[in-house]
């Protein structure tokens, strides 16, 4: 029994080692914040982004519909004195040369950041169409 349980503690801890070691290619987020239409907040301690529009077309969700729709949100992006202004979509657009929408870089002070929209909520059904608007965007330095 005493040498099947260190046995286990070797595999525990060489298995821990090995995974520790392990290196990703994935960013962790700098912050992630919901924003109502208007509405800015800080990420961090030193961006502060605003939500300066928020429309969304998607199909509601107990409605059939031959297309799918978007969801487009205006963001300001600012860092001391420096800012940028950028637009995300979820949903296909089909005028769009732009492989991922829903992301880009920017560049503030003379570092990168990479913003994404995750999600806008609430996500439309016909008994919630009046509903203000939420975007959730997370912002990653690079």
């Amino acid at each position: 029994m005493l040498y099947s349980m260190k046995r286990f503690s070797g595999f525990l801890i060489v298995g821990t080692i090995l995974f520790s070691a392990c290196k990703s290619n994935e960013t962790t987020p700098t912050d992630s914040i919901s924003l109502a239409l208007h509405q800015s907040g800080r990420l961090g301690s030193d961006i502060v982004i605003r939500a300066d529009s928020i429309q969304d077309s998607r199909c509601p969700a107990d409605v059939n519909c031959i297309w799918a729709g978007q969801a487009k949100v205006k963001l300001l992006l600012k860092k001391d004195s420096d800012s940028t202004a950028v637009r995300l979509s979820l949903g296909a657009d089909p005028g769009s040369t732009t492989k991922r929408p829903d992301s880009t870089t920017v560049s503030l002070k003379s570092e990168t950041y990479k913003v994404i929209l995750r999600e806008v909520n609430p996500t439309p059904t016909l008994s919630n169409d009046n509903q203000p608007k939420t975007a959730v965007v997370q912002v990653t330095k690079i």
